[in-house]
């Protein structure tokens, strides 16, 4: 762009001077030759008037210079006198313009080009008190001839215009194109150029726009991608692992019980532990099959208005034996506030929060469920007097199988998927968790519908 600019402006410049040039040209030839007309007018009338006085000596007495020719013309036209060739050699002169307009009007004029137009002759005719004419001429170069002759000052003007127009051609077409390179295309709205160009530079931000979104959708794709791998990888190992503890147990117990090892009297204890490992095996399936209905949203129930006071009320009533045993007291508050949602998992929302309180509670703890409105929304919120969260593992207790202490939830029991229920259940309603925990203080957990 900038070369063809260049280009332009010096193509320009060159065309701008050759037109000035032969315009100052023309008009000063134009100027110079009204001012020869005149001077060889008033040679003429001086002549002539000379003529009239001296008669033929004058004439013969003056030295002329070599493009100045003086004709003395007879009233019938014969040549009288000339200057330059013998008058005895000349033909009649009636017929010349400038002769015939003399005789008329007693002056005359007239210009007649030489064959090959390098060279014009000027002619200035004054009639005499005898009916003679008097002509002077003068032969002067034409503007072909004026042009030739100066031609080694033009083609050095020309040199230094070639010069001078390669520099403003160069500067101008840099300071034109530099706001134009100078456009940061990452945010071209921000640049300060050509309102002409403002069209386009508006265009090319509208593509950045959409460029940049498609690229965050597609990297927003890609992260997803790998993490929703990174997640299944992780998810495939806990829960393998999570099988296998049971399986193990139960296989060894049965093993045990089928080679006769063991004393008829044990065979029920065995047998019970048995037992727990199969139910702890079908409380894990389980909540993998909700988890992933709620992933994929399944859930074959219709959404319904329940009360959820009533609902808590329930759930504390199923966890009584459980708080009895680890001597913890269970308290229900608030009033009753009605919400539309399905009744099988904000049911399976609240079992899990309460569960929680109460095996993760100190001995002769307590377990709030209060249900109140909060900001003109249902909100359920479980207050325990536990262990508590550690500041660091806060972010990551609605994760699946993750344990703040997995030591110790082995000792409680649970497949650590109670919470991640929990998160996936109140997204699946569109509803907010708060979670709020202190080491040794208890915890707070907040449904807010």
């Amino acid at each position: 762009m900038k070369n063809r600019i260049f280009k332009g402006i010096f193509q320009v410049a060159i065309l701008v001077w050759l037109a000035c040039l032969i315009l100052i040209m023309g008009a000063l030839y134009l100027q110079y030759n009204g001012e020869y007309v005149r001077e060889l007018k008033n040679e003429a009338n001086i002549v002539a008037r000379a003529v009239e006085i001296s008669g033929l000596d004058y004439l013969k007495s003056l030295k002329l210079e070599e493009n100045h020719r003086i004709t003395w013309i007879d009233a019938d036209g014969t040549v009288k006198y000339d200057s330059s060739v013998s008058e005895k050699k000349m033909e009649n002169h009636a017929d010349r313009p400038e002769v015939a307009e003399a005789e008329r009007t007693g002056y005359g004029e007239d210009t007649r080009y030489s064959k090959t137009l390098a060279e014009k002759t000027m002619y200035s005719a004054v009639r005499l008190s005898d009916g003679s004419v008097l002509r002077v001429s003068q032969v002067q170069f034409s503007i072909f001839t004026l042009v030739l002759s100066m031609i080694q000052p033009i083609l050095i003007i020309l040199l230094m215009a070639v010069f001078v127009s390669i520099l403003l051609a160069a500067r101008i077409s840099k300071r034109i194109v530099d706001p134009l390179n100078q456009i940061d295309l990452d945010d071209p709205e921000a640049a300060e150029t050509y309102e002409e160009v403002r069209p386009l530079v508006n265009r090319i931000a509208e593509q950045n726009l959409a460029l940049n979104s498609r690229i965050s959708r597609l990297q927003t794709d890609v992260d997803e991608k790998t993490r929703e791998a990174e997640f299944r990888k992780e998810f495939t190992a806990n829960v393998s692992h999570e099988l296998k503890t049971p399986l193990t147990s139960i296989s060894g117990f049965a093993e045990i019980i089928k080679n006769g090892i063991v004393k008829t009297e044990d065979i029920p204890r065995f047998a019970g532990r048995i037992y727990d490992e199969a139910q702890r095996l079908i409380t894990l399936v389980e909540d993998i099959i909700k988890l992933s209905q709620l992933d994929e949203k399944q859930i074959a129930a219709k959404k319904e208005r329940i009360d959820l006071y009533l609902l808590c009320q329930d759930v504390l009533y199923t966890l009584e034996q459980a708080a009895e045993k680890k001597h913890v007291t269970l308290k229900l508050e608030g009033s009753h506030l009605y919400v539309e949602v399905v009744d099988q998992i904000v049911e399976e929302i609240i079992y899990n929060l309460c569960d929680n309180g109460i095996k993760y509670n100190q001995e002769n703890g307590s377990v709030t469920v209060t249900v109140y409105e909060e900001e003109g929304r249902p909100a359920v919120r479980v207050s325990d007097t536990g262990i508590g969260i550690p500041q660091e593992d806060l972010d990551r207790v609605f994760e699946r199988f993750y344990r703040v202490n997995k030591s110790h939830s082995k000792e409680i029991g649970g497949t650590g998927l109670g919470l991640s229920i929990v998160k996936h259940g109140a997204a699946y309603h569109g509803a907010d968790i708060r979670l709020e925990s202190r080491l040794g203080e208890g915890t707070h957990i907040t449904i807010i519908f």
